[in-house]
Parts: structure tokens; C-alpha cells; sequence
């Protein structure tokens, strides 16, 4: 019955006959119990990819955002020595470098927490990195 309201639906929609056929083997396939197991191992494939992205974040931001407050410190104090032109793009190097690095940080500090509460919706074990 689902199928014929599928087939009614379609037929109404202005598709490609290729299209439709395409569009029904998908719904088939994505109800059949194989795919939940292949969707189980995704959502684990997912979660331990988030933890690898985890310690990648937590390790490396905030080594690149303290590199990027010392590069604009630099900047600025170079702008220092030059005329008033110069002086002002140094500047802007400046708060561009320190708006880098501030959220650098931001996403440092809130991507523990992210990856966390994403890992925890996807396995339904609750098993954190």
C-alpha cells in the first residue's frame, strides 16, 4: 500500500521514470535491516573520528593561537617604526592576528565539549572518547 502511494506520488511529481526507479530502489534499500547495521557502524566510524578531530583541536589550537598573539605583538611593534601609512596595515595585521588567535582559543575551549555531546547522541552506549 506504502508503495502505491509512492508510485502515486511520483507519477504526480514530474520526474524522470529513471529518477523514479532510482528514488524507490533508495527507500527500499535504506529499509532494509542491512543498512541499520551499516548505519551503526558509520555513526562508531563517525565517533571515533570526532575523538581523532578532538585531540587533533585540543592539541594543536592552541599552540597556532599563542604562535598568532606573538606574531601580533611582532607586527605591531614593527608598525611602530614606520610612517603613518605603514603604521596603520601593521595595525590591522595586528587585531587580525589577535581576533585569530582569541578564536583560536574560543574553538579550543568549545570543541571538547562539541565533539562530547555529538559523540554521546551517536552511540547509543554513551561511550565517550
Amino acid at each position: 500500500m506504502f508503495l502505491f502511494y509512492l508510485l502515486h506520488i511520483l507519477t504526480v511529481i514530474k520526474m524522470r521514470n529513471n529518477t523514479k526507479m532510482l528514488f524507490i530502489l533508495l527507500l527500499l534499500g535504506l529499509s532494509t535491516p542491512v543498512f541499520a547495521a551499516t548505519t551503526t557502524s558509520m555513526a562508531a566510524a563517525i565517533a571515533l573520528g570526532l575523538c581523532g578531530f578532538k585531540t587533533l583541536v585540543y592539541g594543536v589550537l592552541p599552540t597556532l593561537a599563542l604562535i598568532m598573539f606573538l606574531f601580533a605583538g611582532l607586527a605591531y611593534a614593527a608598525g611602530q617604526a614606520f610612517g603613518a601609512e605603514m603604521r596603520a596595515k601593521a595595525q590591522g595585521w595586528a587585531m587580525s592576528l589577535l581576533v585569530g588567535g582569541i578564536i583560536g582559543i574560543f574553538l579550543a575551549v568549545l570543541a571538547p565539549i562539541l565533539v562530547t555531546i555529538f559523540v554521546s547522541m551517536g552511540l547509543p552506549s554513551g561511550s565517550a572518547c
